[in-house]
């Protein structure tokens, strides 16, 4: 009996045991997730990169219109189809033009006949006139007689030279007509592959703007250059500059990146719907020929540029810097209107969170570069963030036990 007892009391302290380490386990586990996380100022390195998405585009793109109206009688290549300069491409129908030459060249024939005709009318009244001033000044021709052969010749002179201007003005209406009967048939302006054929034969061909229906027949590219052209946001275009490295991916061609340069970054924005704060950035790609002939214009681009490097500088978590409006005073003494905002961090100093005022420079996705503001191995709060926001300067805190870092290489480890 006493044996059973015994079993009995030693089973219960033992459960109570357990049930105390585990009070402690849990209440241990509850104090560590109400503490602070941190993380320690650090050495390295800090790329700072912007990110775009866009389209694949040939570096030279040319769409082929025409000047003159017409019916479309011929269309000589095909989609896809590669060009030298020179190539024939579309035929417009010529007859009204023809008309219209035969037109201009019979007015100009006419005023030409016009004019000889005044010409030879005005060198008869200017050689005649000496001889009517000799009469006149021997009394042989009266005064109004004079005048009215004075007039004579003037008007020859001026019916001659209206008749000169006539006769340039259809020179250069038959020379537009002939211009207007070359350029009904195209013909290709550079070497290059057609990516693009939007008319058929029998459509009707109208000069004019590109957007409008009927105005651009094809689109040829030269292949020989691949470029993204790729939209940034404004907060990120002033970051961007011409020969800046970039990496593009296409989402044709997964798991290929193509390198490429920044050769071009827009002054403005075309402002137009959801694209108005966005700016054009042109991206020359290289790389294997074989894959840059995959390439094809229109497709989806995503491009990664690399705007800034800091190498060994000093960096502190994105999650510790705060921002905080400045007081109007702060404004005031530094002659400014309004206040402006202010980066700050939670410094860890003898148990408590001490505000700190610094300044960073370029930021990748883990770092902000620190300037000013703080030293290597100070310990800096990272989060929660709600409760973080919520920090007055010296207030008491607990930290976690590990920083952020540590936490951070122990999970890859398990990986």
């Amino acid at each position: 009996m006493a044996s059973r007892n015994t079993k009995l009391f030693i089973g219960g302290g033992a459960a109570l045991l357990a049930l105390i380490l585990l009070g402690i386990a849990f209440g241990g586990a509850k104090d560590e997730d109400s503490a602070f996380s941190w993380d320690a100022v650090g050495r390295g390195d800090i790329r700072e990169t912007i990110s775009a998405s866009g389209e694949v585009r040939a570096k030279t793109q040319i769409n082929i219109g025409t000047s003159v109206a017409g019916e479309i009688k011929a269309i000589h290549v095909k989609d896809g189809q590669d060009v030298k300069a020179g190539d024939l491409l579309v035929t417009i129908d010529q007859e009204r033009l023809r008309q219209s030459l035969a037109q201009a060249q019979g007015a100009l024939d006419a005023v030409r006949q016009d004019a000889s005709r005044l010409e030879a009318s005005m060198k008869r009244s200017v050689d005649s006139f000496p001889r009517y001033e000799s009469l006149r000044q021997q009394g042989l021709m009266s005064d109004e007689d004079f005048r009215q052969q004075k007039l004579v010749k003037e008007s020859a002179v001026l019916s001659f030279s209206a008749a000169r201007a006539n006769v340039a003005q259809s020179e250069a209406n038959l020379k537009a007509m002939r211009d207007g009967l070359s350029k009904a048939t195209l013909r290709a302006p550079i070497q290059g592959k057609v990516t693009s054929l939007k008319a058929e034969k029998g459509e009707t061909a109208i000069p004019g703007m590109s957007n409008l229906p009927g105005a651009t027949l094809m689109i040829i590219s030269d292949m020989s250059e691949m470029q993204a052209e790729i939209k940034v946001n404004e907060s990120e275009v002033v970051r961007t500059r011409v020969g800046q490295t970039a990496q593009v991916t296409v989402e044709s061609l997964p798991g290929k990146i193509f390198q490429g340069s920044v050769i071009e970054v827009a002054t403005g924005t075309e402002k137009t719907g959801t694209d108005a704060n966005l700016y054009k950035v042109k991206v020359l790609l290289s790389g294997q020929r074989a894959d840059l002939d995959n390439l094809r214009p229109g497709m989806s681009a995503r491009a990664v540029i690399l705007t800034q490097v800091a190498k060994g500088v000093l960096r502190v978590p994105l999650q510790a810097v705060l921002e905080r409006e400045g007081s109007q005073e702060e404004a005031q003494k530094q002659g400014l209107l309004a206040p402006t905002s202010r980066n700050i961090v939670m410094l860890f100093k003898d148990g408590k969170a001490i505000e700190r005022l610094v300044q960073v420079g370029i930021a990748n996705t883990q770092f902000f570069e620190l300037k000013e503001g703080l030293v290597e191995s100070d310990k800096v709060i990272t989060g929660p963030l709600r409760k973080l926001k919520d920090l007055k300067d010296k207030a008491a805190v607990k930290l976690r036990a590990r920083s952020d870092s540590d936490l951070a290489k122990v999970k890859e480890s398990k990986k």
